[in-house]
């Protein structure tokens, strides 16, 4: 049976919605206003409806822990982690990752999600988080890193090692008949 983690947004976030919304408005008012129709005016507010729906259809929902994989769930995007793949799971303190700079992503836009670069590590980073606290990162086999947030952090992390130690515990089984 599969076990649902929920992404939850905290206030500084609602916060950076309502601000980058605002700035959105704005700008769609400012073409509205200052461009005289045209081939202009259309296409500029093409590419800003574009990446707006981008962002929004990006946005993290929730996370699923089951037999076999973890899944990071967004509106329209799905994250599939073999969790025989998973080579560390652990919480981190928002200090750890002060660095990072959205490459292709949002920053506060419904929460954090996209690609990061970490500029102390010079590697990329796949950020799904809701708020910046709770993090949890997840390095896989291939090296690549995950952050997501999450509340219920302690559950998350037991319910991978739980499915971790099952996958071993069959592993050994076979091992032992042949």
């Amino acid at each position: 049976m599969a076990t649902r983690f929920k992404h939850n947004r905290n206030k500084r976030t609602s916060i950076l919605t309502a601000v980058w919304s605002a700035i959105i408005v704005g700008i769609v008012a400012g073409i509205l206003i200052f461009v005289d129709g045209g081939y202009l005016h259309a296409w500029l507010l093409s590419i800003l409806v574009g990446i707006l729906a981008l962002y929004i259809l990006s946005i993290p929902r929730y996370t699923t822990i089951d037999e076999n994989n973890l899944e990071i769930q967004c509106v329209v995007e799905l994250t599939r982690i073999d969790i025989r793949d998973i080579r560390s799971i652990r919480k981190v303190q928002t200090q750890e990752y002060k660095y990072l700079f959205p490459v292709i992503g949002s920053y506060g836009f419904f929460g954090y999600y996209g690609y990061f670069l970490n500029l102390k590590g010079w590697d990329m980073v796949k950020v799904y988080a809701g708020e910046w606290d709770n993090l949890l990162e997840i390095v896989d086999i291939y090296e690549q890193t995950y952050l997501i947030s999450s509340r219920q952090a302690d559950a998350l992390i037991e319910s991978v090692m739980q499915v971790k130690l099952m996958h071993a515990g069959r592993k050994t089984a076979k091992n032992a008949s042949l």
